[in-house]
């Protein structure tokens, strides 16, 4: 595993994460079928308040090549699509957390893709019980914003439009 830096900001405990419970995955919609493509190794480190249950800090790594779909030819074409031999790696950085008049939170960050870097904001919720923290969230992403072509074969169109759906488990450490 990659050490990833924490911000100097945050107060918070470091999340532990628990990798056979945590995932990421990708929705992918096309003409004639949808997929979820899940990025099976990644990094991070977050750090989160226990008594507010925010998220104080996250920094996300993953290398592109780790994407799975389930089947190998669909793997090798992602990997060639999203030319992870040029832009091996996807990053993500926490910048703030916000918290809107519903109690509901959102985060806001950079996300690099492709080589091209763009502000992101999407909702999460942090739930912190019983020694377990869980984070969920789903961020959209258009994939043309980062200089990826549409994907066309024919009658096939692979949307450029995907979501991001995380899970992330684990104890914090004191």
């Amino acid at each position: 595993m990659l050490a990833l830096p924490l911000s100097a900001r945050a107060t918070g405990a470091p999340l532990v994460l628990d990798y056979t419970e945590s995932h990421l995955d990708i929705a992918v919609k096309s003409t004639v079928t949808s997929f979820i493509a899940r990025l099976e190794k990644f990094d991070v480190a977050i750090t989160v308040d226990p008594d507010r249950g925010r998220v104080e800090s996250t920094a996300f790594h993953a290398d592109l090549a780790a994407v799975k779909t389930g089947r190998t030819d669909r793997d090798h074409n992602m990997v060639v699509w999203l030319q992870a031999n040029q832009f091996p790696q996807v990053d993500f950085e926490l910048k703030a957390m916000d918290r809107g008049p519903d109690g509901g939170l959102t985060a806001f960050g950079r996300f690099q893709l492709h080589g091209q870097q763009h502000d992101l904001r999407f909702p999460l919720t942090v739930t912190v019980s019983k020694g377990l923290t869980i984070i969920d969230g789903t961020a959209t992403l258009d994939t043309r914003d980062f200089g990826l072509p549409i994907i066309r074969f024919w009658l096939l169109t692979v949307d450029p439009v995907v979501h991001v759906h995380f899970h992330l488990q684990g104890s914090l450490s004191r």
